[in-house]
């Protein structure tokens, strides 16, 4: 049996104890010890409960303590939040919707979404609408969808004229600037 998606309640944080001592409510949860492998994403937040990071570990509480060595954020920190998931990839997915969602000022990874997205042109428009839907900023969305809805602000490049054989006669071509 593993740990099933479990969020718990946001609470103060004491940056000076350590990590394992913060966790021990999660860690008193029915499912923690036939848990093979713990997957989680944390949020910590300011004074003002504003967003300042939110991260992911699995297996280790080791990120908690480099944090408290090295990030810049940590003295700001008063608060945190823990979600516990079922695999890497569900905290994958978690992770990358809470920051884009709660835009935290010191995370640097999915703040804008990717600067490209690899859409297919055929096929339903719904999957290529999902692609944007996850990846996208809603500004660049919105941008996008009226700017669809003038088609004629693109104007398309003519073809070039028919091919032909060499022995039929030769077609011109009249530009006009």
């Amino acid at each position: 049996m593993t740990l099933s998606t479990t969020h718990f309640p946001l609470r103060k944080l004491d940056r000076d104890a350590p990590t394992r001592g913060f966790l021990a409510p999660e860690m008193r949860h029915a499912a923690w010890r036939s848990s093979y492998k713990f997957h989680l994403v944390y949020r910590f937040y300011d004074a003002d409960l504003q967003p300042l990071y939110i991260g992911l570990t699995y297996g280790g509480l080791e990120r908690w303590d480099q944090h408290r060595k090295k990030a810049e954020w940590w003295p700001l920190a008063e608060y945190a939040a823990v979600s516990f998931y079922e695999s890497y990839d569900a905290i994958k997915v978690a992770e990358k919707a809470a920051i884009r969602h709660e835009q935290p000022r010191f995370n640097k990874l999915h703040r804008r979404g990717p600067a490209n997205a690899s859409l297919h042109l055929r096929g339903p428009a719904e999957d290529a609408a999902a692609v944007l839907f996850r990846d996208a900023d809603t500004e660049f969305i919105n941008e996008l969808a009226q700017l669809l809805t003038q088609p004629e602000r693109f104007p398309q490049p003519a073809p070039p004229p028919p091919a032909r054989f060499a022995d039929e006669a030769p077609t011109t071509e009249r530009r006009t600037a």
